[in-house]
């Protein structure tokens, strides 16, 4: 099967096909289908085990075939790799020598997705950058709808403030007793 073939396939019938025959080019054409997007979840969650993880999550995925359950291989990817990056100590990029030298363009995004708490980060680079739906997220969190959709909100008005500082409130002319 050549790699124009593998564009048509999912993701699920990509790793499967992969499973039943060890055809590399397949495993290749799924890894190139999310490596980009892991490694960003990745680093800006915990920047100094970022490689050491990822090397754990495809190392299993190599290795044994992981039982979806009715899920996507999106969502179980970031769901298995939110579960490994648990276990490592919490760095920041602020922590990391990486943000020694200069940053890119983006970089006080970064800085400011650094400064939320790590649920309100998780859930906010699920969504944002990772593009998994709420319901899935509120799963690897193991907490309600509500709640994460509150969590992301709240995420989204501290990433504002922190960016551009408190909104606005209108004038108010003090009224004048005589």
């Amino acid at each position: 099967m050549s790699r124009k073939h593998y564009q048509h396939l999912n993701d699920e019938a990509l790793l499967e096909f992969y499973h039943s025959t060890r055809n590399l080019g397949a495993f290749q054409h799924l890894y190139s289908r999310y490596k980009d997007s892991l490694y960003r979840y990745c680093a800006q969650m915990n920047f100094n085990y970022a490689s050491r993880v990822l090397e754990e999550l495809w190392t299993s995925l190599l290795e044994h075939p992981p039982a979806l359950q009715g899920r996507l291989l999106r969502s179980w990817l970031f769901i298995r790799l939110n579960r490994l990056l648990r276990r490592h100590p919490e760095e920041t990029l602020e922590t990391s020598p990486a943000t020694s030298r200069a940053g890119p363009p983006g970089a006080p995004l970064l800085e400011a997705i650094q400064q939320l708490p790590r649920r309100l980060r998780n859930i906010v680079l699920l969504h944002m950058e990772c593009q998994l739906p709420l319901a899935t997220i509120a799963d690897i969190e193991g907490i309600s709808l509500k709640q994460c959709r509150d969590h992301y909100h709240d995420g989204k008005e501290q990433l504002r403030e922190i960016l551009h500082g408190p909104r606005r409130q209108p004038w108010r002319i003090a009224e004048v007793t005589v």
